[in-house]
Order: structure tokens, then C-alpha cells, then sequence
């Protein structure tokens, strides 16, 4: 996986960047912020077999958008398998945000 499968997913739906806009270039609400959270080593032995990447997107809205939330979710999860989500109030911005994680094992790992 690579930011750029992550992107594509996401910019169908809404605005979206790696980490976060620029400063004064943000696009209307809603829009989606995304980036890798940590890669782990995978190892058998002294050998590193492959990494779990544990990737979040993040969506900012004015007003909960169900149809949005849904379809961003649907189309995470049928590219990149289960998905969690969470949400918080973000009370100085008067924003909800909606946080989708998800991991990807990148390597030869049979277990």
C-alpha cells in the first residue's frame, strides 16, 4: 500500500492531503486529512518478513453527513479489509471528525 492507493480512495469522496493542508489553503468542509500512523517490523527470528502499517484518514464535517461517512467507510474497507471508526468534537473549530483506521501487512507473512 502506498499513500497514493490511499489518496485515490479518499479524493473520490472529498478534498484530501497527506497530513494537512497549508496554511490558508484549506478547501470547504468537508474535506479528509490522511497519514501513516507507524510501520511495525514483522520478524521471524533475526529477520524482518514484512511490516503492519497502520494507516488513518481523518473527516472533518460541519454537520454529520451519514451518506458520506457511510461511503468513505464502504470504500476503505472494500480496498483495504477491516476498518474501524471513531469520532470526536473538536469544540475550538465547531468541527466533528471522523477517524478511519486501518492496517495493511506489507511482506511474506503466512501467519
Amino acid at each position: 500500500m502506498s499513500h497514493e492507493s490511499v489518496y485515490s480512495v479518499v479524493s473520490e469522496f472529498v478534498p484530501c492531503c497527506h497530513m494537512e493542508w497549508p496554511m490558508g489553503k484549506e478547501p470547504t468542509i468537508p474535506f479528509a486529512c490522511y497519514l501513516l500512523d507507524y510501520d511495525k517490523p514483522i520478524t521471524a527470528g533475526d529477520e524482518q518478513i514484512a511490516v503492519r502499517h497502520k494507516w488513518m484518514v481523518e473527516l472533518y464535517e460541519k454537520r454529520r453527513d451519514a451518506q458520506l461517512e457511510i461511503a468513505l467507510s464502504d470504500a476503505l474497507r472494500e480496498r483495504f479489509g477491516a476498518v474501524s471508526r471513531d469520532e470526536l468534537w473538536i469544540e475550538n473549530d465547531n468541527l466533528l471528525e471522523v477517524v478511519y483506521t486501518f492496517y495493511e501487512i506489507e511482506g511474506v507473512f503466512d501467519g
